[in-house]
Order: structure tokens, then C-alpha cells, then sequence
């Protein structure tokens, strides 16, 4: 069996057991549970950039994302197409399961696998990632979050810590939201698709965001975003359009429905 095969064996093997091990977990957490209604949510929107944990994916374009969740589970997914057609597109799908393990303290398990288009000869087209968040609700609006992801193909690991807040609008009934986090990313093989002799490397990176959602109907919310974010020197490779760090600026604007 050569490499290839071998990953896919072993990427195929890991994804089943995660299932296995979320879906035994879930009817575990879930014996006593009482039976939740299913909450659908479609959003479509527009932004200038694309940033993926502050590593710029992309410049301006659309995105389409959808998300079910119920009894603790979420499924859901996302599409991102730059309006220069020669840009990097993605698509990335997810399922999660949560839990409360205090009346503060709520854990969530997730999987992700990520495809991407028009990609530079050698760089990553597809990665596959684990998951697990650990999410504190404090008093006056604050919350705290912390995160760590394994991605399978790039043998990469991440570590993010959160700090949001929702500070009411009473004149407007909604709520401003705030959100600051900082991370730090290894990895041991950048270029899986490439072969040769694997390439290393790890960054730093911080991101600040402030978003309006504005309800407009009973099922319909639109939603402004403002977003910055600056990485530290890391490799061309974590991009899969081969952008350079630095610090990025951009906005975004949402449209959403759920039913």
C-alpha cells in the first residue's frame, strides 16, 4: 500500500471511530434528555477577505452557510466562492456534538473536513480536522473559550483562546458582539499533496471582531461584521492561496434565516 492509500486508510478508519465514540457519547449525555425541536439556519453573505485564523484564504467574495442542530448536535457546512475566479474557493463541512457538564461550563466535540479549489501546484487541497472547545458563560455578558484542533493530513495542532461579549443595544433590542482570541499553530507536514520531505512550521496570530445581528423579521436577521486579525511570520503554505502574514482589515455583511 503506498503512502496515499495508507493516509486514506488510516484518515477513513479515524473518522468512523469519531463517530463511533460522538454517537456513544451522545446517547450517553442524551438517556435523560428531554427531546429538543430541530433548528435549521441559511445565511448568505458578502465580505472583502477571506481569514481563516489569521491566515488570509482569499480576497473579496460570496459565502453560503447552512446548520442544523438538535439534542445537542450540529451539523453544517459552508461554501466560499472569491469574485476573482482564479482565487482560492472553499467548502467545508462539520458535525459537533455539546454538552453541559455545569450549569457554566458547556464541552463540545467536532470534525471538519475542509476541500479547496484553484490551489497552487503542490498546495494543500484538502485537510481533515478534530476537535475540542471548552466554553465558560461569566456574568455581565462575558464568556470565555478555550479550543484545540488536530488536523489530520497537515499534522497540525492549535491552541485558541476566546473572550466574547454581548453588550446590549436597548434602543436598537439587540446586542453588539465582541470577540477577541489568540492562537498558536504547529505543524509537521504543510504539503501532504507535494511528497518529499515534510514541511514544518508554527505561527502566532490574534483576532478581534465586532458583529451587529439585527433581527428584521420573525425568521430573518441581517449582520454587519467588522473583523482585523494579524499573524507572525508564518509559512506561505498555510495559505492555500500562498498569502503572506501581516495584519488584514475587512467586513462583512449576512443575511440569515431559520426555521
Amino acid at each position: 500500500m503506498d503512502n496515499r492509500a495508507e493516509n486514506k486508510h488510516i484518515n477513513s478508519n479515524l473518522m468512523s471511530r469519531l463517530f463511533a465514540v460522538m454517537l456513544l457519547f451522545a446517547a450517553t449525555c442524551g438517556l435523560q434528555a428531554q427531546d429538543e425541536e430541530a433548528v435549521a439556519v441559511a445565511a448568505i453573505g458578502l465580505t472583502t477577505r477571506q481569514v481563516f485564523r489569521g491566515v488570509e484564504q482569499a480576497g473579496a467574495g460570496g459565502q453560503g452557510t447552512f446548520q442544523i442542530a438538535r439534542n445537542g448536535w450540529r451539523f453544517g457546512g459552508e461554501l466560499s466562492q472569491p469574485f476573482d475566479r482564479d482565487e482560492t474557493g472553499a467548502a467545508t463541512l462539520h458535525a459537533a456534538y455539546g454538552w453541559k457538564a455545569t450549569d457554566q461550563l458547556k464541552l463540545e466535540a467536532i470534525i471538519t473536513q475542509h476541500w479547496y479549489s484553484e490551489v497552487a501546484p503542490g498546495t494543500t487541497k484538502r485537510s481533515f480536522e478534530v476537535g475540542l472547545t471548552a466554553g465558560w458563560d461569566l456574568p455581565n455578558g462575558f464568556a470565555v473559550e478555550l479550543a484545540g484542533f488536530n488536523d489530520v493530513r497537515l499534522k497540525a495542532s492549535t491552541l485558541q483562546a476566546t473572550v466574547n461579549y454581548s453588550m446590549p443595544l436597548k434602543a436598537l433590542g439587540a446586542y453588539l458582539e465582541w470577540s477577541a482570541s489568540i492562537g498558536s499553530s504547529s505543524a509537521r507536514n504543510l504539503l501532504p499533496d507535494a511528497g518529499g520531505s515534510p514541511v514544518r512550521d508554527n505561527y502566532t496570530y490574534f483576532l478581534a471582531s465586532v458583529r451587529l445581528p439585527y433581527r428584521v423579521g420573525p425568521h430573518t436577521t441581517v449582520t454587519a461584521g467588522l473583523h482585523c486579525s494579524e499573524s507572525d511570520g508564518q509559512s506561505r503554505f498555510w495559505s492555500p492561496s500562498l498569502a503572506r502574514g501581516g495584519a488584514r482589515a475587512w467586513v462583512d455583511l449576512g443575511l440569515s434565516y431559520d426555521f
